[in-house]
């Protein structure tokens, strides 16, 4: 059965959450974005249906984060509490229905980086662990990981520093590629103790994207090769034998037949979640 780090959200039932929680981790520049980009449509082709988030992306808290950093004077603490806030409503209202649903979970960044964060920031460690507890303990963790003289010429051509990605909040008043060398560094010994901790699967994110989505792919095959999914679909395709087979009594047999045919079709042909703003999750763009 699935379990968190500590607690549970109240009334969440954890018996229930039957599909995969695939975490991609990170520093800014790793290379995130574009693998998600690559493994949704990949584990859809295969089958799946798939949900993709992230951070302060959801409904609740995500417009608030964007507006509250563009005056770049947001505190540690309100700053922690934030993302906390947008984390535990993405996780009760898309997170967990979806892996209720049998969804693939991609999941760009986890409490991980959230706790890294916070804890380069000043914050105790064990307050911002006790406020992550609640979290699922996901499936797997890729930590995708580029040491600093990569990292820095892939921002620089990419979107160019950014105040909180460069750590400016930290160190005010200094040069902002120094600070975000400084910056990029703690948040990678704290990646690195993490990956220990919690056994992420450690990526060399400096070689080619399609050597890293390979690389992806290949474990992502493993795991979910020991799925239960065959199991379940063989049951259903049973259950559906059975009831043409032997029929039921009354006026029920064909009603119980459509709807173990119908739950079989949809398991056997998911369709991916579609949202007004094309972007498939319905939530804010990607941070």
């Amino acid at each position: 059965m699935r379990s968190t780090y500590g607690k549970s959200l109240p009334d969440m039932n954890l018996s229930d959450l039957s599909g995969k929680l695939i975490v991609i981790e990170g520093t800014d520049g790793a290379g995130r974005t574009t693998q998600i980009d690559l493994l949704k449509p990949w584990l859809e082709e295969l089958g799946h249906a798939v949900l993709d988030t992230g951070m302060a992306r959801s409904s609740l808290a995500g417009d608030g984060i964007r507006r509250a950093k563009e005056g770049n004077n947001l505190g540690p603490v309100t700053q922690s509490l934030f993302y906390a806030t947008d984390f535990v409503d993405r996780l009760e209202n898309e997170i967990a229905p979806a892996l209720r649903a049998g969804f693939i979970v991609l999941t760009d960044r986890y409490i991980y980086s959230l706790m890294a964060r916070a804890i380069v920031r000043g914050m105790d460690p064990v307050w911002i662990r006790s406020i992550f507890a609640i979290a699922l303990k996901p499936d797997a963790v890729f930590y995708l990981r580029v040491g600093i003289d990569q990292l820095v010429p892939r921002v620089i051509f990419s979107r160019g520093f950014d105040y909180w990605e460069s750590g400016m909040d930290l160190y005010p008043g200094r040069d902002m590629y120094d600070s975000f060398c400084n910056y990029q560094h703690a948040l990678l010994t704290e990646f690195d103790h993490f990956s220990q901790e919690f056994s992420f699967e450690t990526i060399d994110a400096s070689a080619q994207p399609k050597v890293v989505f390979a690389q992806l792919k290949a474990s992502i095959l493993q795991l979910l090769d020991s799925d239960s999914r065959e199991t379940y679909l063989s049951k259903l395709r049973a259950d559906s034998s059975e009831v043409s087979v032997h029929g039921i009594a009354g006026n029920s047999a064909p009603a119980l037949r459509e709807a173990t045919r119908a739950e079989l079709n949809l398991v056997l042909h998911p369709v991916a979640v579609h949202s007004p703003n094309g972007n498939g999750h319905g939530v804010p763009p990607r941070e």
